[in-house]
């Protein structure tokens, strides 16, 4: 099976390394010059020709080599923290306001609906969407991990757009955010910061410390005028070491950048099958006069943008002409001479408008008709397929119903394994699909926070009459009135949903995920003591159950900056050959197999992850809790391997020719437990 977003979050991790070797020389070159202007200053300036200070000083070296590698690096890491929280961070200091789930405007409604059709057909969570109030088009992914995800819009962006083409914004936004991209920018973000403290530090030296040396020197046996003369040059040198490095850094950050944002255009591509979408809203951008973000932190976090955020001599994006040639596989130099037509046009415009009296036209000019689509109606959900959709989905989504299966081909689980972070358009009509069989009343309550935590409770209910008792009880003494209130009206609806279309339950806990995350954390603490307490009524855990907890508890700790199992990702699958054996194990003891089936199973996936020697455990050594466990050291099996890992689990998987959607939620939570995104699995062709 081939999976390209798992090498592609190789390369991204190789990528980081050679920002780090390079960092590190920078580092030692920036601490080179230092000691060299230091070393200088103080040869010149010694008092004593009869006891000369020679160039040569193995402590100074020491000393300023240190020096530089402390500030830059714990600026970077200061940097680095600050915005490894989450997204929320970098929307803020942009600006940006986070768009209610419940919000009734018909533009954020048509954002939202296309934000979270892009996030189930790509398996992420439903990301939460801030706007940022200016004209511009444009539009941000940020965050350190796929569950800290936001994503940012600018209200030109919004307002300026057909459906078609804020998709494919979006879409190229996703690109980002499953291939690893995020983490690249912030660590970029970190060390342009940590070289910047460098130039910070030379000009308080060379503005107060130095000067203040210099004053209080004087005589023989008083150094401080020396010192104080080498504080105002090391000042000097720091600033310009700082400038010239950060230049340096722009660079760098510049050359990654533009590919990144060619791979992601054609991600959104493949993503949507329609090439119109995406270039026309390029075409849109290049219509405008000026697309500058007005922001102070633009330039901070230039790189993270759709587009350029602000005109500068070294552009982290390529040229609008030359993307738009790619994703139309045409000549650059005819894009480009259309271009220059569109701004004389609107050079006209705004001219002829001038002449009237009347204030610059602040519309973009049409691109032509052929690369522009209508907007569809904003306010409700379209169930409508995207170009391209296989007929088989094509027909489900216009008759909005989902198929109600217990058991999938074989056959579509290896398909949807392999468009892993490249989700295909049939993904995407089939996740419409799913939404548009939700109840209107079940949408609109997944999106408020009150509404969103009672369905997750309802998914709880047990089929038991006596266990929902003992739930019933819980939920009384728990949950507030609005809460409870809520179960109440939406239990009948919810209940009979999961009952017909037992995939919808996935769907609703990506829709509601938005809607948890604005709860505090005390809330937030109080909602999953009310989980545990559900999950627990019946004396055990059941699988979909395990998942809803940990998918829950994995959200909160992202958002909160709190990640389970944190560690470098650089164990082989040898080392992990227990956590291995245990998930493989629990794979093939689901979908009401037997010993033997079982067995089968556990061979196939053993031998396909590379550990065929392993002992298949019995049915009662297989718990959640040592699955939670073994899923939480996983987190540290190098990129390189979960592709193997991966394909062994759905060896186990499928060694019987179908799947059960037990089967399907464990896939679900192994590729969420190794951060690779599962889209969902398309029903027969």
């Amino acid at each position: 099976m081939v999976m390209d977003f798992v090498g592609d979050q190789d390369r991204a991790r190789g990528r980081t390394t050679k920002l780090v070797l390079l960092m590190i020389a920078g580092i030692a070159s920036l601490g080179l010059v230092l000691y060299a202007a230091i070393a200088g200053v103080l040869v010149a300036a010694n008092p004593d020709p009869e006891n000369p200070i020679g160039f040569w000083q193995p402590e100074l070296l020491v000393a300023t080599l240190g020096l530089t590698t402390v500030v830059v690096v714990l600026g970077s890491l200061f940097k680095v923290a600050q915005l490894s929280g989450g997204g929320k961070a970098v929307a803020e200091a942009l600006g940006g306001t986070l768009v209610h789930p419940d919000s009734r405007d018909k533009d954020e409604r048509r954002l939202l609906n296309v934000v979270e059709e892009m996030a189930i057909a790509s398996g992420c969570p439903v990301p939460p969407v801030y706007i940022i109030q200016d004209q511009s088009i444009n539009a941000f992914a940020a965050g350190f991990t796929v569950d800290s995800a936001v994503i940012g819009v600018t209200t030109g962006c919004v307002k300026r757009l057909s459906r078609d083409e804020l998709q494919g914004v979006m879409a190229h936004e996703f690109s980002h955010i499953v291939h690893g991209d995020m983490r690249l920018n912030i660590r970029l973000t970190g060390l342009i910061f940590g070289i910047m403290v460098l130039g910070y530090i030379g000009w308080i030296c060379t503005r107060f410390i130095g000067p203040i040396a210099l004053r209080s020197g004087g005589g023989e046996k008083n150094p401080m005028a020396g010192i104080g003369l080498a504080l105002i040059v090391g000042g000097l040198v720091l600033m310009i070491l700082g400038s010239v490095g950060t230049l340096v850094a722009r660079l760098i950050q510049a050359a990654v950048s533009r590919q990144r944002e060619f791979l992601a255009d054609a991600a959104a591509v493949d993503y949507t099958r329609n090439p119109d979408g995406i270039a026309g809203a390029l075409r849109a951008i290049g219509g405008l006069p000026k697309n500058d973000l007005r922001k102070s932190a633009a330039s901070e976090f230039e790189h993270f943008f759709f587009t350029p955020a602000l005109a500068t001599a070294f552009s982290t994006h390529p040229p609008l002409p030359l993307r738009i040639a790619r994703i139309e596989n045409r000549s650059p130099s005819e894009v480009s001479a259309e271009f220059t037509e569109m701004k004389r046009e609107v050079g006209r415009r705004r001219v002829a408008r001038l002449d009237q009296g009347l204030p610059p036209d602040p519309m973009p000019a049409s691109p032509p008709v052929s690369s522009r689509t209508a907007a569809a109606p904003v306010a409700a959900l379209d169930p409508s397929p995207p170009p391209s959709a296989s007929p088989v989905i094509a027909g489900l989504a216009a008759g909005a119903t989902s198929p109600n299966w217990r058991t999938r081909p074989a056959t579509q689980v290896r398909e949807s394994l392999s468009h892993l972070g490249d989700a295909s358009v049939d993904h995407l009509a089939y996740a419409r699909t799913l939404i548009a069989t939700i109840p209107e009343s079940v949408r609109d309550a997944a999106h408020d926070v009150v509404g969103a935590r009672a369905i997750c409770l309802l998914l709880l209910v047990s089929a038991d009459a006596d266990v929902r008792k003992r739930q019933a009880t819980t939920l009384q003494s728990d949950l507030d009135e609005p809460t409870r209130n809520e179960v109440s009206r939406l239990s009948k609806t919810v209940r009979g949903l999961v009952s017909d279309s037992p995939e919808t339950r996935l769907v609703l806990l990506d829709l509601v995920m938005p809607s948890l995350a604005r709860m505090g954390d005390e809330d937030a603490s109080m909602f999953l003591v009310t989980v545990d307490s559900m999950i627990d009524a019946d004396g055990q855990q059941d699988r979909f159950e395990w998942l809803l907890g940990r998918l829950l508890q994995s959200h909160f700790a992202s958002i909160m900056g709190r990640t389970r199992g944190a560690g470098a990702a650089n164990r082989r699958i040898s080392m992990l050959s227990e956590e291995v054996r245990i998930v493989l194990a629990m794979i093939a003891w689901s979908g009401s197999r037997n010993a033997t089936q079982a067995h089968r199973a556990f061979v196939a996936a053993a031998r396909t992850a590379g550990v065929g020697d392993a002992s298949f455990p019995d049915r009662s050594e297989c718990s959640v809790t040592k699955l939670d466990r073994a899923l939480d050291r996983l987190q540290r099996l190098r990129y390189k391997d979960r592709a193997r890992l991966l394909d062994a689990a759905v060896e186990g998987v499928c060694s019987d020719g179908h799947t059960t959607i037990e089967e399907v939620e464990l896939l679900r939570a192994l590729a969420a437990a190794i951060s690779c995104p599962m889209p969902p699995v398309l029903p027969s062709p």
